[in-house]
């Protein structure tokens, strides 16, 4: 999930995109979101390990895209409760339609502010996600913190939570996202389209970024479906 280079630079996952000049989805635009009240989560849920279990469907969920479609398909149910350490909209490209957002989550002890004062956080354009270690005497060590925080595709499952992401998950909220790991395969014109998700916490390098198709989400105590 998360690779760390000789300087202590510590790498999200790289997935190559071919980014072509398609319009994002305007059918997103301008709706206002709908949320209902629920109870703050406590403390306690954003220091627990992401929570996944193997999922088998035939059913699969298909999206018509600009120049083709995609085929997506869950592999794991899946629920994160974290701290957002970075955000990154995306607007132009067959990855945009997808997956329009890019969310770098963190979670255990990277939570605590005492902590991330040591960190430093960026997305880059390539949905790379990095964050560098500082100071000579972090109050974690490398591996753990490689080991608790993820780069995030995330596919909206409906406009409501397309627009709650765009417009209500900001970097330091701590939230909790609900849905599947997926798997992506297709088409956009004569471009053949495969993204394969993490099931694991602890991979690195290319591919070892979390695809999520989230159904739920929970910013505070509002929750979107």
């Amino acid at each position: 999930m998360l690779k760390t280079t000789a300087k202590g630079l510590v790498r999200v996952c790289h997935l190559k995109l071919v980014i072509l000049a398609i319009a994002f989805l305007p059918a997103a635009c301008g709706d206002e979101t709908v949320s209902v009240k629920s109870s703050e989560p406590p403390q306690a849920l954003f220091l627990q390990d992401p929570q996944q279990e193997p999922y088998t469907t035939q059913e699969n969920i298909l999206l018509k895209i600009k120049n083709g479609s995609i085929t997506i398909t869950p592999v794991a149910t899946y629920r994160i409760a974290g701290q957002v350490v970075s955000k990154r909209k995306y607007t132009h490209g067959w990855g945009a339609e997808v997956a329009p957002f890019d969310l770098a989550i963190v979670w255990g002890m990277l939570t605590y502010p005492h902590v991330q004062k040591y960190l430093v956080f960026k997305h880059d354009s390539t949905r790379m996600a990095y964050f560098r270690i500082k100071g000579s005497n972090p109050p974690v060590e490398t591996d753990y913190a490689a080991s608790h925080g993820s780069n995030n595709h995330i596919i909206p499952a409906n406009t409501n939570i397309f627009n709650a992401v765009d417009r209500h998950v900001k970097v330091q909220a701590r939230i909790i996202l609900e849905g599947y790991l997926v798997n992506v395969e297709g088409h956009s014109a004569e471009q053949h389209i495969s993204w394969k998700t993490s099931l694991s916490r602890t991979d690195t390098g290319r591919g070892a970024c979390e695809i999520i198709y989230v159904t739920r989400l929970q910013v505070g105590n509002r929750v979107y479906e």
